[in-house]
C-alpha cells in the first residue's frame, strides 16, 4: 500500500523488529503467548514424519509459534473460505504477533492494495507465505492486512487447507512460523486470468522466506485442560490468545447472510469484485438472483420498520 498506510506498516515492523532482537529474537514474544506454550517437538498429538521430514527439506528453521484462533464460522465456511485476524487501531497492531513476524520487506507486500489489473508476468498483491499443516501438506496462501476492516487475511489456499483437515467453526488451530530460503513469497500473474505463478523474491531476512505450520485442535483450550498444563508460562499469566474483535451487529448479520447475499458482499469474492467481475464468475442468472433477492429484503425490512413506526 502506497503513502501513509504503507509508512506507518513499515515503521510498525521496525519497532517489532528492534523489540525482537532486544528479546532475543523470534515472533512469540512472552507477552502475547497463550499459557504453557510447549516447544514445537512436545506439542499435543505430536509433529508427523510426513512433516519433519518436509521441513527437513525445506532447510527449515525450527518453527515457533504466533498465534493462535478458535475458528468462527466465516473463517470455515466453504462461501467466505479465508482466516481473519483483526487488530483494528494502531495499538492493536503493534501488539499483534504476525506483524512481528514480517520483514520490512514483507510488510510492503502485506499492505499492498488489491490487484486493479495486473498484465502477465507482473506481480500480484500480497505476501505469499507456504502453509504446512500436520500430515506434511503445502498449500500457498496470500496474507494481506485489509485497511476495510483492520485485519490480517489469509485466502487462496486456506479453504483447501479447512477441507483437507476437516476444520470447523469451534476447532482451534495454532500458527508456528519458521523460515526457508527455497519458499516462494510472491505471485506472478500467468497468461491465464486464474492462473499465478509462484516466485520467490528478496525478502530482506537472513533465513530466507517466511513460513507457517498449521495445527488443529479439535477441542478449545480451557484453563486446567491436562492436555496442555495449568502452569502460567515464563512465571507470569499470558494474556488471551489472538481473537477477532467484537462481532458488531453488522458483521453478525453479514455472517447470517443468504449465499446470493455474501457474494455481492464480497464473501466469496475478493471485496473490490465489479459486477461484470461477478457476472464472469458466477453467472448472469446467479448475480441477477442475489440482486433481486436483496431488493426484495431491503423492501420488506422497510415495510416491517413503517408497520413499526405507526400508532
Amino acid at each position: 500500500m502506497e503513502g501513509d498506510g504503507q509508512s506507518t506498516a513499515a515503521a510498525t515492523a521496525t519497532k517489532n523488529k528492534r523489540k525482537k532482537k532486544k528479546n532475543g529474537g523470534g515472533c512469540s514474544a512472552g507477552a502475547s503467548r497463550p499459557r504453557a506454550v510447549v516447544p514445537f517437538d512436545q506439542v499435543p498429538g505430536g509433529i508427523s514424519d510426513a512433516l519433519r521430514e518436509r521441513l527437513a527439506a525445506l532447510g527449515a528453521t525450527a518453527p515457533s509459534y504466533v498465534a493462535e484462533k478458535v475458528l468462527e464460522m466465516s473463517d470455515a465456511h466453504r462461501d467466505q473460505a479465508r482466516l481473519l485476524f483483526s487488530c483494528k487501531g494502531e495499538a492493536a497492531l503493534q501488539r499483534c504477533p504476525l506483524t512481528a513476524c514480517f520483514t520490512e520487506q514483507e510488510t510492503r507486500f502485506v499492505w499492498e492494495e488489491d490487484d486493479k489489473h495486473v498484465e502477465p508476468g507482473e506481480e500480484t498483491a500480497g505476501l505469499l507465505v507456504t502453509a504446512l499443516d500436520r500430515g506434511g501438506r503445502s498449500y500457498n496462501l496470500v496474507c494481506r492486512y485489509l485497511t476495510c476492516n483492520f485485519s490480517y487475511r489469509f485466502i487462496t489456499g486456506w479453504k483447501k487447507l479447512v477441507e483437507d483437515n476437516g476444520l470447523s467453526k469451534g476447532t482451534r488451530v495454532e500458527l508456528w512460523e519458521f523460515r526457508s530460503p527455497q519458499l516462494p513469497n510472491r505471485f506472478l500473474q500467468g497468461a491465464g486470468r486464474s492462473e499465478r505463478v509462484p516466485v520467490r523474491k528478496e525478502s530482506s531476512h537472513p533465513d530466507g522466506s517466511l513460513g507457517l505450520v498449521v495445527l488443529h485442535y479439535d477441542d478449545e483450550r480451557g484453563d486446567g485442560d491436562p492436555e496442555h498444563g495449568s502452569e502460567e508460562h515464563d512465571g507470569g499469566e499470558a494474556p488471551p490468545a489472538v481473537q477477532e474483535t467484537e462481532t458488531t451487529e453488522l458483521q453478525k448479520s453479514e455472517e447470517a447472510a443468504a449465499p446470493e447475499e455474501k457474494l455481492l458482499a464480497g464473501g466469496g469474492a475478493e471485496p473490490t469484485m465489479t459486477g461484470e467481475e461477478m457476472v464472469a464468475r458466477y453467472g448472469l442468472r446467479m448475480f441477477l438472483a442475489a440482486v433481486g433477492l436483496i431488493m426484495l429484503k431491503r423492501c420488506h425490512s422497510e415495510t416491517q420498520s413503517s408497520k413499526k413506526r405507526e400508532p
